[in-house]
């Protein structure tokens, strides 16, 4: 699985691009979402606020792209989409 980081256009977070598709109402079951529609699910996890949407692209206001990285590793682990990273 290839995923890729980099800044956001606003500048405001990152966006992560996993390339893994999610059904976004089931992933709202086994996450606290603040907002879970089938476009688009808002949540805070981790301490950092983070968009997802179903072609499993991220917006991820981290600190920094690992952070990034490992927010959105963890997610995918969570919902059983793929391997948390390496710490």
């Amino acid at each position: 699985m290839a995923i890729s980081v980099r800044l956001c256009s606003g500048r405001t977070s990152f966006e992560v691009t996993t390339g893994i598709k999610i059904d976004l109402i089931k992933a709202s079951g086994k996450l606290k979402a603040k907002v879970a529609t089938r476009h688009i699910l808002l949540l805070n996890y981790m301490g950092v606020d983070v968009s997802m949407y179903p072609s499993g692209r991220m917006l991820i206001k981290a600190q920094n792209e690992e952070s990034s990285l490992k927010i959105a590793g963890y997610l995918l682990d969570e919902l059983g989409l793929a391997e948390p990273p390496k710490t």
